[in-house]
Protein backbone atom coordinates (compact mmCIF):
# COMPACT_ATOMS: atom_id res chain seq x y z
CA UNK A 1 0.00 0.00 0.00
CA UNK A 2 1.46 3.53 -0.91
CA UNK A 3 2.19 6.29 1.44
CA UNK A 4 -1.03 8.07 -0.44
CA UNK A 5 -3.38 5.21 0.13
CA UNK A 6 -2.12 4.90 3.53
CA UNK A 7 -2.49 8.82 4.22
CA UNK A 8 -6.39 8.43 3.10
CA UNK A 9 -7.17 5.73 5.16
CA UNK A 10 -6.29 7.07 8.23
CA UNK A 11 -7.65 10.77 7.20
CA UNK A 12 -11.05 8.06 6.25
CA UNK A 13 -11.14 7.01 10.18
CA UNK A 14 -10.24 10.04 11.58
CA UNK A 15 -13.25 11.34 10.21
CA UNK A 16 -15.81 8.53 10.83
CA UNK A 17 -14.31 8.89 14.24
CA UNK A 18 -15.03 12.93 15.19
CA UNK A 19 -17.25 13.94 11.89
CA UNK A 20 -19.88 11.98 12.69
CA UNK A 21 -23.49 14.14 14.02
CA UNK A 22 -24.82 11.64 16.54
CA UNK A 23 -28.42 10.84 14.83
CA UNK A 24 -31.80 11.90 16.86
CA UNK A 25 -34.67 9.75 16.06
CA UNK A 26 -37.59 11.13 15.76
CA UNK A 27 -40.37 9.57 18.42
CA UNK A 28 -43.65 9.15 17.04
CA UNK A 29 -46.04 7.43 19.03
CA UNK A 30 -48.44 4.34 17.02
CA UNK A 31 -52.25 4.40 17.18
CA UNK A 32 -53.73 1.84 19.66
CA UNK A 33 -54.91 -1.18 17.78
CA UNK A 34 -56.51 -4.78 18.98
CA UNK A 35 -54.79 -7.42 19.83
CA UNK A 36 -56.63 -10.97 19.41
CA UNK A 37 -55.80 -14.45 20.51
CA UNK A 38 -58.48 -17.52 20.69
CA UNK A 39 -58.85 -20.83 19.29
CA UNK A 40 -61.28 -23.42 19.43
CA UNK A 41 -60.80 -27.34 19.36
CA UNK A 42 -63.08 -29.82 19.06
CA UNK A 43 -61.58 -31.14 22.93
CA UNK A 44 -63.81 -30.45 25.83
CA UNK A 45 -63.73 -26.70 26.49
CA UNK A 46 -63.87 -24.18 28.03
CA UNK A 47 -61.83 -22.19 25.30
CA UNK A 48 -60.83 -18.79 26.43
CA UNK A 49 -60.51 -15.74 24.28
CA UNK A 50 -57.88 -12.71 25.38
CA UNK A 51 -58.39 -9.20 24.43
CA UNK A 52 -55.32 -6.64 24.65
CA UNK A 53 -54.73 -3.32 22.98
CA UNK A 54 -50.98 -2.64 21.70
CA UNK A 55 -48.97 -0.16 23.29
CA UNK A 56 -45.36 1.47 22.35
CA UNK A 57 -43.13 2.39 24.69
CA UNK A 58 -43.92 6.07 25.39
CA UNK A 59 -47.37 4.95 27.29
CA UNK A 60 -45.96 2.12 29.45
CA UNK A 61 -48.82 2.81 31.77
CA UNK A 62 -51.78 1.96 29.89
CA UNK A 63 -54.06 -0.50 31.02
CA UNK A 64 -53.91 -2.56 27.88
CA UNK A 65 -56.98 -4.93 28.69
CA UNK A 66 -60.31 -4.75 26.88
CA UNK A 67 -62.18 -5.18 29.17
CA UNK A 68 -66.06 -4.49 29.27
CA UNK A 69 -66.62 -6.12 25.51
CA UNK A 70 -69.49 -7.87 24.13
CA UNK A 71 -67.72 -11.94 22.85
CA UNK A 72 -68.87 -14.73 20.97
CA UNK A 73 -68.36 -17.35 18.77
CA UNK A 74 -70.71 -18.26 15.88
CA UNK A 75 -70.61 -21.75 13.85
CA UNK A 76 -71.60 -21.68 9.89
CA UNK A 77 -75.38 -22.92 10.76
CA UNK A 78 -75.69 -19.30 13.11
CA UNK A 79 -75.61 -20.62 16.49
CA UNK A 80 -74.11 -18.28 18.73
CA UNK A 81 -71.94 -18.98 22.06
CA UNK A 82 -71.57 -16.04 24.04
CA UNK A 83 -68.23 -15.70 26.34
CA UNK A 84 -68.21 -14.22 30.27
CA UNK A 85 -65.38 -11.89 30.96
CA UNK A 86 -63.35 -13.76 33.65
CA UNK A 87 -63.47 -11.61 36.50
CA UNK A 88 -63.53 -7.61 36.01
CA UNK A 89 -60.59 -5.62 33.81
CA UNK A 90 -59.21 -8.87 32.69
CA UNK A 91 -59.85 -9.05 29.05
CA UNK A 92 -60.25 -12.53 29.25
CA UNK A 93 -63.00 -14.10 27.93
CA UNK A 94 -64.14 -17.77 28.53
CA UNK A 95 -66.86 -20.24 27.16
CA UNK A 96 -68.76 -22.54 28.80
CA UNK A 97 -66.99 -25.78 30.10
CA UNK A 98 -69.72 -27.84 27.75
CA UNK A 99 -68.80 -26.22 24.82
CA UNK A 100 -66.78 -27.46 21.95
CA UNK A 101 -66.51 -27.45 18.46
CA UNK A 102 -67.40 -29.56 16.12
CA UNK A 103 -65.17 -31.19 12.65
CA UNK A 104 -66.54 -29.72 9.45
CA UNK A 105 -67.85 -26.87 10.98
CA UNK A 106 -66.18 -23.25 10.38
CA UNK A 107 -66.02 -20.69 13.23
CA UNK A 108 -66.25 -17.41 13.38
CA UNK A 109 -65.20 -14.37 16.60
CA UNK A 110 -67.57 -11.54 16.89
CA UNK A 111 -66.98 -9.02 19.37
CA UNK A 112 -68.10 -5.31 19.96
CA UNK A 113 -65.92 -3.42 22.62
CA UNK A 114 -67.19 -1.02 25.06
CA UNK A 115 -66.72 1.61 23.04
CA UNK A 116 -69.14 -0.10 20.24
CA UNK A 117 -66.71 -0.73 17.70
CA UNK A 118 -67.37 -3.74 16.18
CA UNK A 119 -64.97 -6.97 15.29
CA UNK A 120 -65.18 -10.22 13.19
CA UNK A 121 -62.66 -13.00 12.47
CA UNK A 122 -62.97 -14.59 9.01
CA UNK A 123 -63.88 -18.37 9.44
CA UNK A 124 -62.08 -21.16 10.40
CA UNK A 125 -62.67 -24.59 9.31
CA UNK A 126 -62.37 -27.49 12.11
CA UNK A 127 -60.40 -30.17 10.35
CA UNK A 128 -59.84 -33.45 12.28
CA UNK A 129 -56.03 -33.86 13.07
CA UNK A 130 -54.62 -37.04 12.72
CA UNK A 131 -53.82 -39.22 15.71
CA UNK A 132 -50.08 -39.35 17.64
CA UNK A 133 -48.63 -42.47 17.44
CA UNK A 134 -45.93 -42.18 19.90
CA UNK A 135 -44.54 -40.30 22.42
CA UNK A 136 -41.33 -41.02 23.72
CA UNK A 137 -38.18 -39.19 25.45
CA UNK A 138 -34.17 -38.82 25.46
CA UNK A 139 -31.85 -37.34 28.06
CA UNK A 140 -28.70 -35.25 27.45
CA UNK A 141 -27.24 -32.80 29.39
CA UNK A 142 -24.51 -30.29 28.18
CA UNK A 143 -22.38 -27.05 30.22
CA UNK A 144 -23.61 -23.80 30.17
CA UNK A 145 -21.33 -21.01 28.57
CA UNK A 146 -20.08 -18.92 31.66
CA UNK A 147 -20.95 -20.87 34.57
CA UNK A 148 -19.88 -24.34 35.96
CA UNK A 149 -23.47 -25.38 35.98
CA UNK A 150 -24.83 -27.77 33.14
CA UNK A 151 -28.28 -27.82 31.29
CA UNK A 152 -30.02 -31.30 31.78
CA UNK A 153 -33.14 -32.44 30.47
CA UNK A 154 -35.06 -34.77 28.24
CA UNK A 155 -36.21 -34.11 25.04
CA UNK A 156 -39.76 -35.38 24.25
CA UNK A 157 -40.50 -36.03 20.91
CA UNK A 158 -44.33 -37.43 18.83
CA UNK A 159 -44.27 -39.65 16.00
CA UNK A 160 -47.27 -39.43 13.77
CA UNK A 161 -48.51 -39.86 10.40
CA UNK A 162 -49.28 -37.66 7.22
CA UNK A 163 -52.90 -38.27 5.42
CA UNK A 164 -52.60 -38.93 1.85
CA UNK A 165 -54.20 -35.43 1.47
CA UNK A 166 -52.25 -32.30 0.58
CA UNK A 167 -52.42 -29.46 2.31
CA UNK A 168 -52.05 -30.18 5.63
CA UNK A 169 -50.85 -28.06 8.79
CA UNK A 170 -49.66 -28.41 11.81
CA UNK A 171 -49.10 -27.05 15.53
CA UNK A 172 -47.99 -28.92 18.88
CA UNK A 173 -48.49 -27.20 21.97
CA UNK A 174 -47.93 -28.63 25.43
CA UNK A 175 -49.19 -28.03 29.35
CA UNK A 176 -47.26 -29.66 32.20
CA UNK A 177 -48.70 -30.28 35.63
CA UNK A 178 -46.42 -30.53 38.65
CA UNK A 179 -48.00 -31.33 42.06
CA UNK A 180 -46.90 -29.51 44.54
CA UNK A 181 -47.44 -29.02 48.76
CA UNK A 182 -46.67 -25.53 49.48
CA UNK A 183 -49.22 -22.59 48.30
CA UNK A 184 -47.80 -19.75 48.78
CA UNK A 185 -44.21 -17.94 49.97
CA UNK A 186 -44.11 -14.95 52.35
CA UNK A 187 -42.75 -13.23 55.80
CA UNK A 188 -43.89 -14.48 59.26
CA UNK A 189 -45.71 -11.99 60.72
CA UNK A 190 -43.37 -10.34 63.45
CA UNK A 191 -40.29 -12.13 61.70
CA UNK A 192 -36.63 -10.86 60.94
CA UNK A 193 -37.50 -8.65 57.76
CA UNK A 194 -36.32 -10.02 54.81
CA UNK A 195 -37.06 -13.91 55.60
CA UNK A 196 -39.62 -15.99 53.70
CA UNK A 197 -41.22 -19.05 54.58
CA UNK A 198 -43.28 -21.69 52.64
CA UNK A 199 -46.86 -22.42 53.63
CA UNK A 200 -48.65 -25.46 52.27
CA UNK A 201 -51.40 -26.24 50.31
CA UNK A 202 -54.66 -27.28 52.21
CA UNK A 203 -55.41 -29.63 49.46
CA UNK A 204 -53.92 -31.47 46.61
CA UNK A 205 -52.88 -28.56 44.28
CA UNK A 206 -50.68 -28.98 40.92
CA UNK A 207 -49.29 -25.90 39.33
CA UNK A 208 -50.07 -25.14 35.54
CA UNK A 209 -46.81 -24.90 33.10
CA UNK A 210 -47.90 -23.97 29.34
CA UNK A 211 -45.74 -23.47 26.70
CA UNK A 212 -45.01 -20.15 26.01
CA UNK A 213 -43.43 -17.83 23.73
CA UNK A 214 -41.45 -19.74 20.10
CA UNK A 215 -41.93 -22.85 22.38
CA UNK A 216 -45.78 -22.71 21.42
CA UNK A 217 -44.81 -21.53 17.85
CA UNK A 218 -43.73 -25.22 16.88
CA UNK A 219 -45.43 -25.32 13.22
CA UNK A 220 -44.85 -27.35 10.38
CA UNK A 221 -46.09 -28.38 6.97
CA UNK A 222 -46.76 -31.51 4.80
CA UNK A 223 -45.45 -29.75 1.57
CA UNK A 224 -42.25 -31.91 1.76
CA UNK A 225 -43.41 -35.46 3.32
CA UNK A 226 -47.01 -35.69 2.10
CA UNK A 227 -48.79 -39.44 3.37
CA UNK A 228 -45.54 -39.92 4.85
CA UNK A 229 -44.82 -40.32 8.63
CA UNK A 230 -43.88 -37.30 10.82
CA UNK A 231 -40.97 -39.10 13.14
CA UNK A 232 -38.67 -37.27 16.20
CA UNK A 233 -40.92 -33.96 15.86
CA UNK A 234 -39.27 -32.21 19.00
CA UNK A 235 -42.55 -31.05 21.46
CA UNK A 236 -40.48 -29.73 24.40
CA UNK A 237 -37.50 -30.02 26.99
CA UNK A 238 -38.28 -31.26 30.38
CA UNK A 239 -35.78 -29.74 32.99
CA UNK A 240 -34.32 -32.41 35.16
CA UNK A 241 -34.88 -30.83 38.49
CA UNK A 242 -36.22 -33.81 40.12
CA UNK A 243 -36.77 -37.78 40.05
CA UNK A 244 -40.21 -37.39 40.60
CA UNK A 245 -42.38 -38.32 37.44
CA UNK A 246 -43.07 -35.41 34.84
CA UNK A 247 -46.53 -35.17 33.18
CA UNK A 248 -47.18 -33.05 30.72
CA UNK A 249 -50.35 -33.23 27.69
CA UNK A 250 -49.35 -33.22 24.08
CA UNK A 251 -51.92 -31.68 21.66
CA UNK A 252 -51.78 -32.07 18.08
CA UNK A 253 -53.41 -29.24 15.74
CA UNK A 254 -54.51 -29.30 12.41
CA UNK A 255 -54.28 -25.35 11.32
CA UNK A 256 -55.55 -24.10 8.16
CA UNK A 257 -53.62 -22.59 5.42
CA UNK A 258 -53.53 -18.93 6.87
CA UNK A 259 -53.26 -20.25 10.45
CA UNK A 260 -49.95 -21.80 9.46
CA UNK A 261 -49.29 -18.56 7.22
CA UNK A 262 -49.57 -16.23 10.37
CA UNK A 263 -47.67 -18.27 12.92
CA UNK A 264 -44.90 -18.99 10.12
CA UNK A 265 -44.90 -14.95 10.21
CA UNK A 266 -44.54 -14.89 13.97
CA UNK A 267 -41.96 -17.41 14.36
CA UNK A 268 -39.45 -15.60 11.69
CA UNK A 269 -40.16 -11.84 13.08
CA UNK A 270 -39.41 -13.73 17.03
CA UNK A 271 -36.34 -15.39 15.72
CA UNK A 272 -34.98 -12.65 13.52
CA UNK A 273 -31.28 -11.64 15.16
CA UNK A 274 -31.68 -7.99 13.48
CA UNK A 275 -28.86 -8.55 10.69
CA UNK A 276 -28.58 -6.04 7.54
CA UNK A 277 -30.61 -9.24 5.96
CA UNK A 278 -33.41 -9.26 8.16
CA UNK A 279 -36.73 -8.18 7.43
CA UNK A 280 -37.96 -5.18 9.29
CA UNK A 281 -39.87 -5.72 12.14
CA UNK A 282 -43.56 -4.70 11.23
CA UNK A 283 -46.58 -5.61 13.24
CA UNK A 284 -48.22 -9.30 11.90
CA UNK A 285 -51.85 -8.68 10.96
CA UNK A 286 -54.09 -12.01 11.28
CA UNK A 287 -57.87 -12.70 10.08
CA UNK A 288 -59.56 -10.76 12.30
CA UNK A 289 -60.86 -7.14 11.00
CA UNK A 290 -62.69 -4.08 12.42
CA UNK A 291 -66.03 -3.98 10.79
CA UNK A 292 -66.56 -0.26 12.40
CA UNK A 293 -63.97 0.84 10.09
CA UNK A 294 -62.55 -1.76 7.72
CA UNK A 295 -58.97 0.73 7.93
CA UNK A 296 -58.03 0.29 11.55
CA UNK A 297 -55.34 -2.30 11.89
CA UNK A 298 -56.43 -5.45 14.28
CA UNK A 299 -53.69 -7.97 15.22
CA UNK A 300 -53.42 -11.68 16.44
CA UNK A 301 -55.39 -14.69 15.18
CA UNK A 302 -58.82 -16.50 16.21
CA UNK A 303 -58.48 -20.49 15.02
CA UNK A 304 -60.40 -23.49 14.97
CA UNK A 305 -57.98 -26.92 15.03
CA UNK A 306 -59.03 -30.34 15.17
CA UNK A 307 -56.58 -31.43 18.11
CA UNK A 308 -55.43 -35.09 19.40
CA UNK A 309 -54.67 -34.59 22.71
CA UNK A 310 -52.27 -37.19 24.84
CA UNK A 311 -50.50 -37.30 27.93
CA UNK A 312 -47.38 -38.92 29.03
CA UNK A 313 -45.81 -39.41 32.40
CA UNK A 314 -41.92 -39.21 32.19
CA UNK A 315 -40.13 -41.53 34.52
CA UNK A 316 -37.03 -39.34 35.13
CA UNK A 317 -35.19 -41.97 37.64
CA UNK A 318 -32.47 -43.87 37.01
CA UNK A 319 -30.73 -41.71 35.42
CA UNK A 320 -26.58 -41.25 37.32
CA UNK A 321 -26.14 -37.14 36.90
CA UNK A 322 -27.43 -35.46 40.11
CA UNK A 323 -30.59 -33.38 39.01
CA UNK A 324 -30.86 -29.41 39.26
CA UNK A 325 -32.30 -28.93 42.47
CA UNK A 326 -34.32 -25.34 42.39
CA UNK A 327 -33.92 -23.62 45.53
CA UNK A 328 -36.69 -23.29 47.78
CA UNK A 329 -37.49 -21.13 51.06
CA UNK A 330 -37.19 -22.80 54.42
CA UNK A 331 -39.75 -24.65 56.41
CA UNK A 332 -42.34 -22.81 58.80
CA UNK A 333 -40.21 -22.42 61.84
CA UNK A 334 -40.93 -24.27 64.95
CA UNK A 335 -43.64 -24.02 66.84
CA UNK A 336 -47.61 -24.00 65.94
CA UNK A 337 -48.38 -25.27 62.47
CA UNK A 338 -48.84 -22.58 59.69
CA UNK A 339 -51.99 -21.87 58.30
CA UNK A 340 -52.80 -23.60 55.02
CA UNK A 341 -53.05 -21.57 51.94
CA UNK A 342 -55.91 -22.50 49.91
CA UNK A 343 -55.51 -23.70 46.22
CA UNK A 344 -57.37 -21.03 43.87
CA UNK A 345 -58.18 -22.29 40.76
CA UNK A 346 -56.51 -19.85 38.01
CA UNK A 347 -54.49 -20.20 34.46
CA UNK A 348 -51.55 -21.23 36.70
CA UNK A 349 -53.07 -23.24 39.68
CA UNK A 350 -55.63 -25.40 40.24
CA UNK A 351 -56.82 -28.27 42.68
CA UNK A 352 -58.87 -30.14 39.94
CA UNK A 353 -56.56 -33.56 39.59
CA UNK A 354 -55.93 -33.22 35.80
CA UNK A 355 -58.22 -35.91 33.79
CA UNK A 356 -54.90 -38.63 33.40
CA UNK A 357 -53.14 -38.38 36.40
CA UNK A 358 -52.96 -42.17 37.63
CA UNK A 359 -50.65 -41.54 40.89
Amino acid sequence: MTFYKVLFVLLLSSCLLTCVTPYQPEVKSIPRAVVVEGLITDQPGPYSVNLTYTSDYTNVALNLRVSGAQVAIVDDQGRRQSLRELGTGSGIYQTPADYRGQTGRTYRLEFTTADGKRYQSKPELLKAAPKIDSIYAEYSESPIPGTLAFDKGFNIYVDTRDPATTGDYYRWRWTHYEPISICSIRQVPNSNPGVEYSYPCCSECWDIVRCYGNACINVATDALINGRAISRQLILRAPYESTSKYYVEIEQQTLSREAYNFWSRVDKLTNSNGGIFDAAPAGIQGNVVCVSNPDEPVYGFFGASGASLVPYTLNRGGISSTPNIRPTPPPFPPGPPPPCTVCEESQYRTPTKPRWWVY
